[in-house]
């Protein structure tokens, strides 16, 4: 009750700002939005004194629009919303000499442009400026937006757009334990993105200002094309109030339209084995080859008013992952598997074929309707088929791995229309049809995990299909009013969603604490599951939000909201009413206008993984029920049998969810200075602080509290579970932490024209009491505080380097020159310090049935592991076919320097009373070696 007083007192606060603020001030502001531009300023004469009724035109050289708007009373002009683009701005007047400004202009960028008129003279001046301001003095969050040029000309493994996002300062890959491709009911690769050390659940992935998320496991929802994206943005503190269900950051991608002129490319990529290095873990190079390539095209379909992009990509992998059970491990484990005819597939050390086929299509479209409305239709087109996809590789042998089949189809239109030359609205809608599969390679099964040493046939864990059909429809008006502009909108958001788990089909699994144990058949635990694997459910999602900004001084912004989120769970779940988030911007120029300093505040609210919802749902008992038993328990069977059928008098293990389980979400406070060192270069410095809180984990309510000898001595049933009626009964629960505290030193610069250069260096710490997943479960069940230690996502240091070097010398006659021009180079440098890992005894120890226990007296996450470097290089030459083509030949190293980075530390310790085992915290994955990628292009 307590906390309800001080967030209503907060919301009524900043409620009466925004109203103050509406009443008062004084100075054009320029709102933040999420899918275009704003500009406004003041236009004054040389003496500073304001001009009113002046003509200011902006005017969009790709698309040949244009936009129009007087002076007020106070000198101020306002343009509302202005897609990605390069503009030519406008003042002439009689009295002045004509003033004339191009200025590029990015997604989410706020402008606070003044504008100084000169009285005119005997012979008129004409002032042009090609560089847009290099410092935003009105953009109070804290973010990095990465252009079309740097989108274009970084090298990219996989041309993954999702790893631009490691550009910006306090991003970092997350920390899965696994070398998959694809996460868990994700088509997408390499979604583990770490925010601010938060999980990659806790992240929004937003297109066109329309959500692009996977509900199911929170990870992003679709995979685009390098080629189709006008503008990536990273927003990791601060986000305004229009950015929704997500407590860590966002990733916000603006796509590509056609222009007033006809261009297209065609491009091709290929890798093959032969230019590459051999993995250190490989006997042989990687039998890898690789080809990608596709088309764009994007023009007018009706000049001036009717514009169309299209891009169709594929690609056709064809690799090897590596399997690294100790040779002397699989002749053990093989011999007792021929020893007590166990079905399945035996194992096998070393390489194992992988790789995908994927398709890419996007349609644009662009109409303008009349002068003040605008409609925007697209459609995109995601397919991928991938064998081993997931499971496989390390101490996972083939039989434990799944394959890939997926399609993603997303329609979505958008509608902007001026009200009046002051108000704007706008309206998305968006609809989305997913469909996943994922079966598994082993359908014999059972299902075999032999601590430290390896784990083996059937995959009985991640879903083996998921459907979602998505429906997304929001609004939204801007209304500025003197010197204020406010904004307001909702969002109804609704999945409909059906989840595949391992049922009925192949579902036992024997866990075993050595491999001595293995060959004695002694296992530790046996589960197997029967009833029916699909389960259904809806969830409608609502957002409300509000914001102003203004600026009380011509060299202060302020940007105050507030945010209500509604998620609605299926019964028993009760609804989380209590998600109202104010936020605070303010940002802070001196006259010089030479540097920036950035402060703000938020709550930030996230959404229950619906895989969670699922599960509770599903494993209530009644239709799917999971036997749990130890060896030597009766009804046990001996390995490697399987139950025909639930073994009668055995407990059931269920799987529930607090029914007053609230949405997690995120204290957020971030302070950042940026300073102009010299024309087109930058410093910033910053600091976050992100407190969060309820994330979602797992945790076992009915723990056993006797051991099997003492409740058969004293004639207890159950193990004197305090639930009699069942055996385990998985909870999920609300009730995880973190801390976050982290230190931002950035350098952008353009060190001349066509070149762009990006440094970042974070130091940061991470503290949490759960594991990176929402099925993350505690080592003690009644203690949280015991698990609590070194997030997954710790990431002590990190740098990146990047830049897009253009040759500085033009073409023009002689050798020289023609030698000289037209080459590009592009380094891409990463090094990231070693991630933790949890140290974990071969056997339960705390006799709670789940095998995650440390040894005694040793804290969560205390083990480290390996850091990471990598250097990627990109060269290539552009040269004129004809007048109006031109070819560009390139070479694309990754990890040129073929540095061994080695991964997932193996963490069974033993027994946790002697020796550590030899294998403890060795490596069992190694990451890419030197990769050689050639490619060609042509653009007309």
């Amino acid at each position: 009750m307590q906390v309800l007083r001080i967030r209503a007192r907060t919301v009524l606060t900043l409620v009466l700002c925004l109203a103050g603020g509406w009443l008062s001030g004084s100075s054009m502001s320029a709102q933040q939005a999420v899918t275009s531009a704003t500009l406004g300023g003041r236009v004054e004469d040389a003496s500073a004194g304001v001009l009113p009724s002046v003509l200011v035109t902006v005017d969009d050289t790709l698309r040949g629009r244009n936009f129009a708007a007087r002076t007020d009373s106070g000198g101020r002009y306002q343009f509302l919303r202005l897609a990605p683009a390069d503009y030519i701005i406008r003042v002439e007047d009689p009295r002045f000499e004509k003033y004339e400004r191009r200025l590029p202009l990015l997604a989410g960028q706020a402008v606070d442009l003044p504008i100084v008129l000169r009285v005119a003279g005997v012979g008129q001046s004409l002032a042009v400026i090609a560089e847009a301001p290099v410092l935003e003095s009105v953009r109070t969050q804290i973010g990095e937006t990465i252009g079309a040029h740097d989108i274009g000309g970084l090298p990219l493994n996989g041309r993954n757009f999702l790893d631009l996002a490691l550009l910006a300062p306090g991003v970092s890959r997350t920390n899965t334990g696994t070398p998959q491709q694809f996460a868990e009911t994700s088509a997408v690769p390499g979604t583990g993105i770490s925010i601010a050390g938060q999980r990659n659940l806790n992240n929004a992935f937003i297109v066109d200002g329309l959500s692009a998320n996977d509900d199911a496991a929170g990870l992003a929802g679709s995979f685009y094309s390098q080629e189709v994206i006008q503008q990536f943005q990273v927003v990791t503190s601060g986000g305004n109030a229009e950015f929704g269900r997500a407590s860590s950051g966002v990733v916000n991608i603006i796509t590509k339209s056609g222009t007033n002129q006809w261009h297209g490319s065609a491009y091709g990529f290929l890798r093959n084995q032969r230019f590459d290095a051999r993995n250190p873990l490989a006997t042989r190079k990687d039998p890898l080859t690789q080809t990608q390539y596709g088309a764009s095209a994007g023009g007018p379909l009706i000049r001036g008013r009717t514009f169309l992009f299209s891009n169709f990509e594929q690609a056709h992998r064809n690799a090897a992952g590596f399997i690294t059970i100790a040779p002397s491990n699989v002749q053990a484990v093989n011999a007792l598997l021929e020893r007590v005819a166990y079905r399945g597939p035996t194992l096998r050390t070393g390489e194992y074929a992988t790789g995908w086929d994927s398709v890419n299509y996007f349609a644009r479209v662009d109409h303008q309707l009349t002068s003040s409305n605008q409609l925007t239709v697209r459609y995109s087109l995601y397919d991928i088929a991938s064998p081993n996809a997931r499971s496989v590789g390390g101490l996972n042998a083939e039989s434990r791995g799944t394959r890939l089949d997926n399609r993603d189809q997303t329609v979505a239109l958008s509608d902007m229309a001026a009200l009046s030359s002051r108000d704007l609205n706008e309206l998305r809608v968006q609809f989305t049809r997913s469909r996943l599969s994922a079966p598994g390679n082993d359908f014999i099964g059972p299902a075999v995990n032999i601590a430290g040493i390896a784990n083996f046939g059937a995959s009985t864990t991640s879903p083996t299909a998921r459907d979602n059909d998505l429906y997304e429809v929001s609004d939204s008006i801007s209304i500025q009013r003197g010197a204020h502009l406010f904004k307001a909108g909702a969002d109804f958001l609704y999945n409909r969603l059906a989840i595949d788990f391992p049922g009925s089909l192949v579902a036992a699994v024997y866990s075993f604490p050595s491999l001595a144990a293995f060959d004695a058949g002694r296992y530790s635990t046996f589960q197997q599951a029967f009833g029916e694997p699909r389960q259904r459910q809806r969830n409608p999602n609502m957002g409300w939000f509000a914001q102003e900004e203004w600026k009380p001084a011509a060299n202060w912004a302020i940007n105050a909201g507030v945010r209500y989120d509604l998620q609605f769970l299926p019964s028993p779940i009760q609804l989380d009413r209590n998600n109202i988030a104010p936020r605070i911007g303010i940002a802070w120029s001196p006259p010089d206008r030479k540097t920036v300093v950035r402060a703000s505040y938020g709550l930030y609210y996230d959404r229950v993984p619906l895989r969670a919802t699922s599960n509770a749902l599903q494993r209530d008992g009644s239709r799917y029920r999971v036997a749990l038993l130890a060896f030597g328990q009766d009804g046990a069977p001996l390995f490697p049998a399987q139950l025909n059928a639930f073994p009668a008098g055995q407990f059931i293990n269920i799987t529930t969810i607090d029914p007053k389980i609230q949405n997690s979400y995120s204290h957020q406070a971030g302070l950042q200075v940026e300073r102009e060192l010299a024309h087109a270069t930058v410093l910033s410095v910053g600091y976050q602080w992100v407190r969060a809180l309820h994330l979602i984990l797992s945790r076992n309510a009915n723990v056993p509290t006797l051991s099997a000898a003492d409740a058969a001595a004293l004639g207890v049933p159950n193990l004197g579970r305090p639930d009699s009626r069942y055996g385990n009964i998985g909870r999920y629960e609300g009730a995880g932490d973190s801390y976050f505290n982290g230190l931002f030193l950035s350098l952008r610069s353009r060190p001349w024209k066509g070149s762009e250069l990006r440094v970042s260096y974070t130091l940061s710490k991470t503290i949490d009491d759960v594991g990176n997943f929402f099925f993350s479960t505690p080592q003690n069940n009644f203690d949280l505080r015991d698990d609590r230690g070194l997030s997954d996502n710790d990431q002590r240091h990190r740098l990146s380097v990047a830049a897009v070097l253009d040759s500085p010398v033009r073409s023009g006659p002689g050798p020289g020159r023609y030698l000289l021009s037209g080459w590009r180079l592009s380094p891409l440098f990463l090094y990231t310090s070693a991630l933790p890992f949890n140290a974990q005894v071969n056997f339960d120890r705390n006799q709670d049935t789940n095998l995650n226990d440390r040894p005694f007296g040793m804290g969560r996450n205390t083990g480290r592991g390996f850091d990471y470097a990598s250097l990627s290089l990109r060269l290539a030459r552009s040269f004129s076919i004809t007048e109006r083509v031109r070819g560009e030949a390139l070479a694309e190293g990754f990890n040129v320097l073929n540095r061994v980075n080695r991964a997932l530390p193996n963490n069974i310790i033993g027994s946790g009373t002697g020796p550590p085992l030899p294998s403890f915290g060795r490596a069992t994955a190694v990451l890419d070696p030197r990769q050689i990628q050639l490619g060609m292009r042509f653009d007309f």
